[in-house]
């Protein structure tokens, strides 16, 4: 379709100019302003021209969102060069070439809100395909936006066929969004996004180019975090206007916006909207260093979203023209991102939010590895309780000695001062340092971590001032300390969200809840909302849509073939700021989904594909990234950057699928090195899933203009679902 120039709105009649303001939607057929605008001699000119000519004044195209029977949420961009408010028309019509229009509207793209509109239009026909289109003067002449076209969802009482893309990670920095050309070809009802449509880091160098055209410098340079040292510096946005301005460079990508000019948007978010790994309104870029808790960087990350993104909740006033306004009070913490769709009578569709109102990740990024979580005295009164099998916990424990007792006091000055210089070596300041050493220092402490700072203490300074460590044998306690998690730093995300010691977690998650009621991954209210969905009758295909995949993920490294250091040589969570993280709750609601009648769940965030039968009657489809890096780019990039670690690392990478396969049975389905997405059509008792993934390479490059060079690299992989007995196959 083509931009237009429209005659000027001083060649309306007024009385009908008059009945527009006050109604606010006309009927093509019912007013005389709508034909008063034919279609310009121009718009049948070279469609390529005139879409450069609509984005220069629509410099993100446009988009809808949240299709519901009755409504849709409409969005564009109308920027001013002089900074002001800018008057834009909204025209929805049956038709594309707009002769039958449905609505008619006058909005203001305010300058306080980036100049992006929000519009709610209401009163359409249940499962309805509608064009629209934004309008603005240029010199006296109007100028169209590249039309859109969007449907409503079907009524409730009516069997309808759906037909959706499940995406997720399209990180934009060194990256092309090549894995979306095929869709553009077959372009479904709508967009499922699982979240990471942003990453809040520029030119991070672990997996992001700060050169090239997919570069992003931030305008805002001030108003950023400056992360890193030296060659290995990033900047991560915290202004409003860093996150505005990402969410204005990737909508600026021809092939996003192609895709969303052609179907509704159904989004959430996950981490990178706002922080990696995030919970609440704290970062962990520091690993603990300090607190990285920062309110107003949230709200900032909220407001873009809520401008940018055609999400339709409840975030502000809405004005008799449906023009949706935020309200910043109504952001962090009161957000409410959750929802439920449907899609005719037999598909319900339920949104959630796992990042806004979770707890902190089980083990903290600054918990010293000597410290004790339980002790001898705790275990044995909460063991009995947690159902853990007393055999197992036996083997996660280990000795431990308390610094207070007279015989061991002596060892607390040595043990201080090496941890010092320890915290001084990770970047605190001598304060902070000493601090955190003083309180390191005193109480129960793991002997392995004793003996092994002590062992290093020795080692600095001269054979007068050496202290002798406490024997490897004796009548110690037995208890969990941090380092049976697989803690072995002062501050790290390894041993703490990642790689974590499956036996040993699971045990201090058996405690915890033995011990006192844990707060849920998705808040209280949000928990509430979701179980009560869950417990009303079924339709006949019951969607949940989470950012994070539920699939368990372990990695058993005793396996002889990756020649794992003897310490490693256990099973691992490869990643518990995912569900791993919150394993009973996650069994609960898939108990839940499965007395409920049963559930698909559509998840992202791993940059990998995943089928796994998580219940009885609940399948998970875990969408591949578009464009971020691959889980096995990932972990070779990691690996390789150790060279302690590199060679026994790279066989990780390469052993990668086999062994999530083997380390859980209910993965029927794993890929960990490719770019995708997932295309899903319903019909009738029938879901078929199909993923559609491209090598990694592909998404280097710019392919834009090689659809047909994209195609014929692509795999696709296929799966159906029968609703009568959840039976999972091949297609």
């Amino acid at each position: 379709m083509r931009a237009f120039r429209l005659r000027p709105a001083l060649d309306t009649p007024q009385p009908a100019r008059r009945r527009f303001l006050k109604t606010l939607a006309v009927a093509a057929a019912a007013t005389p302003f709508a034909a008063a605008w034919p279609l310009p001699g121009h718009a049948r000119a070279d469609a390529t021209a005139a879409r450069r000519a609509g984005l220069r004044h629509f410099p993100q195209s446009l988009a809808s969102g949240d299709p519901r029977p009755d409504r849709v949420l409409l969005w564009t961009r109308a920027p001013a060069v002089d900074g002001g408010d800018v008057a834009v028309r909204l025209q929805v019509a049956d038709d594309p070439g707009f002769a039958r229009l449905r609505v008619e509207r006058e909005l203001l793209a305010e300058a306080a809100a980036d100049h992006c509109l929000r519009v709610r239009v209401t009163g359409l026909a249940p499962g309805r395909a509608y064009h629209y289109r934004f309008l603005r003067q240029v010199d006296g002449e109007w100028i169209g936006s590249p039309p859109g076209l969007t449907r409503t969802a079907p009524a409730g009482d009516v069997a309808a066929p759906a037909r959706f893309a499940v995406l997720s990670c399209q990180d934009y920095g060194g990256r092309w969004y090549n894995s979306l050309l095929p869709l553009l070809e077959d372009t479904p009802d709508f967009l499922l996004h699982l979240g990471d449509f942003i990453y809040e880091t520029v030119g991070d160098p672990r997996f992001q180019s700060g050169d090239g055209a997919r570069a992003i410098r931030f305008d805002d340079v001030a108003g950023a975090l400056v992360m890193g040292e030296g060659a290995s510096r990033f900047l991560a946005a915290r202004s409003l206007d860093n996150y505005r301005q990402l969410h204005r460079t990737f909508r600026g990508d021809d092939v996003l916006q192609r895709l969303l000019e052609r179907a509704p948007l159904v989004a959430i978010w996950d981490d990178h909207e706002f922080s990696d790994d995030c919970w609440g309104e704290r970062a962990t870029y520091l690993d603990g260093r300090r607190d990285e808790a920062d309110r107003q960087r949230r709200r900032h990350a909220e407001q873009a979203y809520f401008e940018y993104m055609p999400v339709d909740v409840e975030i502000g006033a809405i004005d008799a023209n449906g023009q949706s306004r935020i309200d910043t009070a109504r952001l962090y913490p009161r957000t409410e991102l959750w929802r439920e769709l449907r899609w005719g009578r037999d598909v319900q569709l339920l949104l959630t939010d796992y990042r806004s109102h979770r707890p902190d990740h089980a083990i903290p990024e600054d918990a010293f590895p000597g410290a004790l979580v339980h002790d001898a005295d705790a275990i044995a009164r909460l063991l009995p309780a947690s159902g853990f099998d007393p055999r197992l916990a036996g083997a996660q424990l280990l000795p431990y000695l308390d610094l207070d007792e007279e015989r061991w006091r002596p060892l607390k000055t040595p043990l201080k001062r090496a941890l010092n210089r320890g915290y001084r070596d990770a970047g605190l300041d001598r304060r902070e340092a000493a601090r955190r050493a003083a309180a390191a220092a005193r109480g129960k402490i793991a002997l392995h971590v004793l003996r092994e700072v002590l062992a290093r203490y020795n080692a600095a300074v001269p054979r007068l001032l050496r202290v002798e460590p406490p024997p490897v044998e004796g009548e110690y306690p037995r208890g969990l300390p941090w380092l049976a998690l697989g803690k072995t730093t002062l501050f790290g995300e390894v041993g703490s969200r990642y790689l974590v010691v499956k036996d040993a977690f699971d045990l201090l998650q058996a405690l915890r809840a033995a011990e006192s009621p844990v707060p849920s991954a998705y808040g209280k209210a949000q928990a509430a909302w979701l179980g009560a969905a869950i417990a009303r009758p079924a339709p006949r295909w019951r969607l949940l849509a989470n950012s994070v995949t539920m699939a368990p993920m372990v990695l058993d490294l005793a396996d002889p073939a990756l020649g794992a250091p003897a310490l490693m040589r256990r099973k691992f969570y490869l990643n518990i700021d995912q569900w791993d993280g919150f394993g009973r709750e996650r069994d609960g609601w898939i108990e839940a989904l499965d007395a409920g009648g049963g559930a698909v769940v559509f998840s992202g965030d791993i940059h990998a594909g995943f089928v796994t039968r998580l219940g009885r009657r609940t399948l998970e489809f875990t969408t591949p990234a578009v464009s971020s890096t691959p889980l096995y780019d990932m972990l070779l990039t990691s690996a390789r950057r150790d060279p302690a670690n590199a060679e026994a690392g790279t066989r990780l990478a390469e052993h990668l699928e086999r062994l999530l396969r083997q380390g859980e049975a209910r993965i029927e389905h794993v890929q960990t090195r490719r770019h995708g997405h997932l295309r899903v059509e319903i019909a009738g008792d029938l879901l078929r899933a199909r993923f559609v993934e491209l090598p990694s390479a592909v998404c280097r490059e710019r392919r834009y203009d090689d659809p047909a060079g994209v195609r014929g690299q692509t795999r696709e992989t296929a799966f159906v679902i029968d609703a009568r007995d959840y039976r999972l196959r091949r297609a």
